[in-house]
């Protein structure tokens, strides 16, 4: 782990506490990691569960200010246009799975703005990605929007693949079904937290 990546996680740590369950679920080698996606920190939660350099893809305009950029390319920023992603970042992309690293992909597409913490439609970039790599899929869940000093709580499932897919161009309606894959094991752990923190409430 370089020193750039260190001294900003190490802040933010202090700033945004998370407790994290499921670490050991995260492969060694390359892995597509998933999760929803409620503020700019979440790709910090992602940084601390994976204790390592990672890449996670966040919006061009995230980095239009000098100090945002040089923090967010520390952590592994990775800038793209989520209306029109162009090929050669998307080919950079896989290169960075193909080369055995991971990926983070918030595949809402943008943040969940509607006050509550049911997973929105999920796009199908992820999966793109995770079947012409060959690449597992881990899926991750944050319990609710990142608080200053307010310990947060997030989830890493075991990985998954979509291996019957590799080696074939996916169809449209085959990206949607496999879309709703992904979602189903993101909701899945999203319960198994919820369930967690419910018994944790009933302990105290």
């Amino acid at each position: 782990m370089h020193s750039l990546y260190k001294i900003p996680l190490f802040f933010a740590k202090l700033l945004y506490p998370c407790k994290i369950y499921g670490k050991e679920n995260i492969p060694k080698g390359s892995a597509v990691l998933v999760c929803n996606h409620f503020h700019a920190v979440d790709c910090v939660y992602v940084a601390m569960a994976y204790n390592s350099d990672i890449s996670f893809l966040a919006k061009k305009e995230l980095f239009k200010k000098k100090g945002v950029s040089k923090l967010l390319k520390s952590l592994g920023g990775i800038p793209i246009d989520r209306n029109n992603p162009d090929m050669k970042t998307m080919l950079s992309l896989m290169k960075i799975l193909k080369d055995g690293h991971k990926l983070t992909v918030f595949p809402e597409g943008t943040r969940n703005r509607t006050g509550t913490n049911e997973l929105q439609p999920i796009k199908g970039g992820a999966i793109i990605f995770a079947v012409k790599t060959k690449t597992p899929i881990v899926p991750m869940m944050i319990l609710k929007k990142a608080r200053l000093f307010v310990r947060n709580k997030m989830i890493i499932g075991k990985p998954f693949t979509l291996d019957e897919f590799y080696d074939k161009k996916l169809t449209d309606e085959e990206i949607e079904n496999l879309a709703k894959v992904v979602s189903d094991k993101m909701k899945k752990q999203q319960k198994i937290l919820l369930d967690k923190v419910k018994r944790k409430k009933w302990l105290y």
